[in-house]
């Protein structure tokens, strides 16, 4: 499939019906019975939905499907093990495919030997991210205006008129719902166990992205959509070391000194991160919350101070930066669209081998490091990096 090599942008249109036949054709071909399936590290409910989803129809069509995700990244995600078989060997498969990724610091350290004994030729991939330049080999469907790959996907079933079961639906909806949220096209409230959902206005202007949202949504009852809107709340189920943190990491925000970006530095060695379980579904959600409240309007955050609030009146940009394993990490949020401009100015004048990449709006990197002097460096090339641009 050369026709995919390069980056394609549809603008989450609907794909070419050249594209949506020759993918099935090399997918569904007679000759082909084993198919890996790939997420990305750190899997999140867009990269496990399209991966179910896209396993679903492989397997209604006779095919030996593997989804390469570590079973202990997918506990909280809306994935059953029991259902779905899980990589567990080096057998090569006759095709594999990437769903919500394109770049070698996104494969999983579990799969990225497996993954380069793959012939670039059998490697399919479907993804709504900017390429890097470490971008993966293989035949790559990439729409980086897509808000989601499960938005993606529906266009791709779409586009083949194949009828999708209530169960495909409900986990396509919930990748994108998720996904949408980080983007700020969607604001879910709760109110005593009652969810509603409001489109914003930056997602009523994205027409693309609200027509493949309305094809779902139209198509589930409000008590499936509020099932899934529970799962994708977290926060309504908290520890109580995990609502102290919570509450800690507001309180320790700091802000530049040009007053462009706020941040959170979470220590490596930082007990109550470590005694809750570092990076996990919940942690994450704090993190994204942090971050995302932040920067739309830090006035209306009631959990700063308001010392706080007023070194933030200016802040567009909030960065996190925290412990995964063996991992340094950061997640960024930008309302002006600077996150990849922070990542590249970072890379090419003052750490160029961090690891990151991502949307304008939302990115992410890492570096593989937890030493005192590593991290702070880490922290301080992204100060550094604001104060510049």
């Amino acid at each position: 499939m050369q026709y995919l090599n390069n980056q394609i942008s549809f603008c989450a249109r609907p794909i070419p019906e050249k594209i949506l036949n020759r993918t099935k054709t090399e997918l569904l071909n007679k000759n082909v019975h084993n198919i890996d399936i790939y997420c990305h590290a750190s899997a999140d409910e867009d990269t496990i939905n399209s991966a179910k989803t896209f396993a679903d129809w492989l397997i209604s069509n006779g095919k030996n499907v593997k989804i390469c995700v570590p079973e202990s990244e997918v506990n909280e995600l809306y994935f059953n093990t029991q259902k779905y078989g899980l990589k567990d060997s080096d057998f090569i498969p006759d095709k594999s495919v990437v769903l919500d990724f394109n770049a070698d610091e996104r494969l999983s350290d579990k799969y990225k030997k497996l993954f380069y004994k793959n012939n670039p030729k059998n490697i399919i991939g479907y993804d709504h991210h900017s390429p890097t330049t470490s971008k993966l080999k293989g035949s790559f469907y990439i729409d980086d205006t897509a808000k989601s790959c499960c938005g993606i996907l529906t266009r791709f079933f779409d586009g083949l008129k194949i009828k999708l079961n209530k169960e495909s639906i409900k986990s396509l909806y919930c990748g994108m719902v998720s996904d949408y949220k980080k983007s700020g096209l969607l604001k879910i409230t709760s109110d005593k166990g009652q969810y509603t959902l409001y489109k914003t206005d930056k997602f009523l202007q994205d027409k693309n992205s609200l027509e493949v949202f309305d094809k779902l949504d139209s198509k589930l009852t409000t008590k499936e959509k509020n099932k899934i809107y529970k799962h994708l709340d977290p926060l309504s189920r908290l520890s109580n070391d995990e609502k102290f943190l919570r509450k800690r990491l507001f309180k320790e925000t700091k802000v530049t000194p040009n007053g462009k970006m706020a941040y959170i530095v979470i220590s490596p060695n930082d007990s109550l991160w470590l005694k809750v379980g570092m990076d996990t579904p919940r942690t994450s959600e704090i993190l994204k919350d942090l971050r995302v409240r932040i920067s739309e309007n830090s006035q209306n955050v009631p959990m700063l101070t308001q010392k706080q609030k007023e070194k933030m009146k200016n802040v567009d940009t909030v960065v996190a930066f925290y412990r995964k394993d063996n991992e340094y990490r950061m997640s960024i949020h930008s309302q002006s669209n600077s996150a990849i401009k922070l990542i590249n100015y970072v890379k090419e004048n003052l750490n160029p081998n961090i690891i990151a990449g991502g949307h304008s709006d939302r990115a992410g990197g890492k570096i593989d490091s937890i030493t005192e002097n590593d991290t702070t460096k880490f922290v301080n090339d992204f100060i550094k990096a604001s104060e510049i641009l």
